[in-house]
């Protein structure tokens, strides 16, 4: 967690407003003091071991906790209940969350996937030596995902469908990120789709069909949502996109790739060389609304969503690129 950086008497106004979840933000701003937020994560973002610890979230007075959360539907719920103030979710959990009726913004972007010419940074794994060659081969087999009917179902199930398979002959199994590939190389699932960052030190143990998300376009993988309330009563969510902002350049700047990787690596505790040489997904803190629609084009398509919604409301005009 960061530390705070207020003056004595700033201090004292603060701690008399300001709430675990960032509550009494006009007060904490009249005071130019440090807002404490919540923010959900999966375990190790790049972005946030980057903005805790160079300062980034510090520069933008915002004091970062980070909650662990399951997946995205857990997300969005803990922003509603006020158990976070930040919810990490991928873009098609927040369209549907949004599409459902629950009163959330877009803040910020964070993740899309790799486009070309960029090496594919996401796979759909299965064993070294195993079988199965080709979409067609997975037909009647499981398919672990963290999060059913999550981004990576969704993503697979549309790449299934454009090779000719049909997604319900598949089934997908959820399983947290750490535990897919232990389960592909057991033989308790057949395959599992996830990044290359994920794989840890399991690189010769498995190999990947295709990339799925080669054939979406721009895919927002990670954004960052937040109740309407909150987002309306202060200008916390317009720092927090700020900060994020300011991560991604300095991620994406060639320079800082050594120092990313090594303090990826002691979150992580994988090698950072093992990092490096992975296939990432890229870092962009603007929201396209274009790849929003395609997006949900992509769920009417799979009939998860009836029609596709107005977008318009649900990104915040700060985070709009």
């Amino acid at each position: 967690m960061i530390s705070r950086r207020i003056g004595a008497a700033a201090a004292v106004t603060a701690l008399l407003f300001v709430s675990a979840c960032g509550g009494g933000e006009d007060a904490a701003d009249a005071a130019n003091a440090t807002t404490k937020v919540s923010v959900t994560t999966f375990g190790c973002e790049i972005w946030n071991t980057w903005a805790i610890s160079k300062g980034v979230y510090a520069k933008h007075r915002l004091d970062v906790e980070l909650v662990r959360s399951g997946g995205g539907s857990a997300a969005v719920a803990a922003v509603l209940s006020g158990a976070a103030d930040f919810g990490y979710v991928n873009g098609y959990t927040a369209i549907n969350a949004y599409n459902t009726g629950f009163p959330i913004q877009m803040v910020s972007g964070a993740n899309i996937n790799a486009l070309p010419p960029a090496k594919p940074a996401q796979g759909v794994f299965v064993g070294k030596d195993s079988p199965i060659k080709s979409p067609a081969d997975l037909a009647g087999k499981k398919i672990a995902v963290n999060e059913i009917n999550g981004i990576n179902q969704i993503v697979t199930a549309s790449w299934l469908k454009a090779n000719g398979v049909e997604p319900e002959s598949v089934s997908f199994v959820a399983l947290p990120f750490a535990e897919q590939i232990p389960a592909v190389l057991s033989g308790r699932v057949d395959a599992a789709q996830l990044g290359y960052s994920l794989l840890g030190n399991n690189n010769d143990g498995v190999r990947s069909l295709a990339d799925p998300f080669a054939s979406s376009n721009k895919v927002y993988i990670a954004t960052y949502v937040a109740a309407k309330n909150f987002v309306a009563k202060g200008d916390a969510a317009k720092r927090f996109h700020e900060a994020m902002t300011e991560t991604a350049q300095q991620l994406n700047d060639p320079a800082n790739k050594d120092e990313s990787f090594r303090l990826l690596s002691e979150c992580q505790k994988v090698p950072a060389e093992t990092l490096a040489a992975q296939p990432q997904n890229a870092i962009e803190a603007a929201v396209d609304l274009g790849a929003l629609d395609r997006m949900a084009q992509q769920m009417v398509d799979l009939k998860m969503m009836q029609k596709k919604p107005d977008l318009e409301p649900f990104v915040t005009d700060f985070a709009r690129s």
